[in-house]
């Protein structure tokens, strides 16, 4: 006989209409686990999507500012959820020069410390941590996987052509996934006894070496001056971190896996649609059996090469980035822009169909979707630029963290930053920080 706590760790399956529905953790067991841990009941969750090049400007952005305003033709797919957005114009990094081609990506969600020179070509290492992850280090004792980094291409990449937009507390990028049935396997497929063993053997030889490590840097602190002994300091945080993720590792080894129905999930797919589509399904299932409460998401990567056949396209993303104002180019941006976001509004509705507390999934999940560069000048189509001013940006679901919704805010003069909003989602999330690189307060109208 199972007993009370033991069921109920379980996860249990409905197959729903055309898709496999999965519970989130019971809110018995969330309690009980909240009022040990002092956290809120029902978890606050992050999402960060990021769309390469920008878009075509004249049908992305709404023509008024306000609660009233009407969604533009691209977004006209998130009609469904329009009160649980908003659409946010005229936010960027204003320390990052004007025109950094596409080494944007990769400080999207770091911002730009200052002093930092960011250059066009690869020459443009990151040394900051991004939002993302500093959320990660508050929630990640909380699930079996702090943060799920994702892309279309997987790895990190190198500087100025990111694949990955999460960077840890030493600037340095965690590698992204790109293959569906890798990521459904990590969340997913029960580890095997043999598995389980080796992960053992691994930990040992790990644990064993940083101890060795820690020992002999007690010895070596005492021959060091004082500005080596903060070097040593600075080497020595990183290795307790890697310590505290080995630990964290092995207690949740032992904690089986949730169990879901994956026969809806279609790992076959023939296109760009299909992949992001099924992607977006993973996401959601992480997020619905607290997996992760932190996900990055490149829906396609700077200079991207991908055709989109499947709008009738036949030129590379990249390429329709640098339409030199032609009129089918744009055209054919718009299409693939729409496209993006019909398959964001799947992914939304689906958070706000899953009800959860006294509301939906969506409410306790802030999403952010949108780009690092802006293609266009201002908030006009142009000739296919590289600019890092008047991002598009939105910003979903949270209203059960504090986010007012249903709006779509402008901001003048290139002057308000990115990380305004990053300080916003960080407080949502419940890390009490005022600032975040040159953010110096929440984002003006959200909360």
């Amino acid at each position: 006989m199972m007993n009370h706590r033991q069921s109920l760790t379980r996860r249990a399956v409905l197959r729903g209409a055309g898709a496999a529905i999965v519970l989130p953790a019971f809110e018995s067991l969330r309690k009980l686990r909240a009022a040990e841990s002092g956290l809120p009941s029902v978890p606050a969750r992050m999402v960060c999507i990021y769309t390469p090049h920008g878009v075509r400007n004249s049908a992305w952005y709404p023509e008024k500012a306000g609660a009233d305003y009407l969604l533009s033709p691209t977004l006209r797919p998130l009609e469904p959820v329009r009160e649980d957005l908003s659409v946010l114009t005229g936010l960027c990094h204003p320390r990052m020069s004007s025109n950094v081609g596409h080494a944007a990506a990769g400080r999207w969600l770091t911002g730009v410390q200052e002093g930092d020179r960011i250059l066009v070509d690869f020459a443009s290492p990151n040394e900051s941590l991004s939002v993302d992850q500093l959320v990660a280090a508050r929630t990640g004792q909380e699930t079996r996987w702090p943060s799920l980094q994702l892309s279309t291409e997987g790895g990190a990449g190198l500087p100025g052509r990111s694949k990955t937009l999460s960077f840890n507390s030493r600037g340095l990028p965690l590698p992204a996934i790109n293959r569906p049935r890798a990521v459904f396997d990590r969340l997913f497929v029960p580890v095997t006894p043999e598995d389980r063993a080796a992960e053992l053997r691994r930990y040992r030889r790990r644990r064993s070496l940083l101890d060795g490590v820690l020992a002999e840097s007690r010895d070596l602190d005492r021959k060091l001056s004082r500005a080596d002994r903060e070097k040593l300091a600075e080497y020595l945080d990183s290795v307790r971190e890697v310590e505290r993720q080995l630990d964290r590792n092995r207690q949740w080894l032992d904690q089986s896996k949730p169990e879901i129905d994956a026969s809806q999930l279609e790992f076959e797919f023939k296109d760009r649609r299909g992949f992001l589509r099924v992607m977006y399904d993973l996401m959601v299932l992480a997020l619905r059996t607290d997996s992760t409460r932190v996900i990055t998401f490149m829906a396609g990567v700077e200079v991207d090469l991908y055709k989109w056949n499947e709008v009738g396209v036949n030129q590379t993303y990249h390429g329709l980035q640098h339409h030199s104002g032609n009129a089918g180019r744009l055209d054919g941006l718009a299409k693939v822009d729409r496209l993006e976001v019909e398959l964001l509004a799947g992914f939304l509705g689906k958070l706000r169909q899953t009800s959860e507390g006294d509301g939906t999934m969506l409410d306790n999940t802030m999403v952010l979707y949108g780009s690092g560069m802006n293609n266009g000048i201002g908030l006009e189509d142009g000739k296919g630029a590289h600019s890092t001013r008047k991002l598009p940006i939105l910003l979903a679901g949270g209203r059960k963290l504090g986010i007012r919704q249903g709006q779509h805010l402008v901001f003048e003069n290139d002057a308000t930053p990115l990380c305004n909003l990053h300080v916003t989602m960080l407080q949502a999330m419940g890390v009490e920080q005022a600032r975040f690189v040159d953010g110096s307060g929440r984002l003006a109208g959200l909360t």
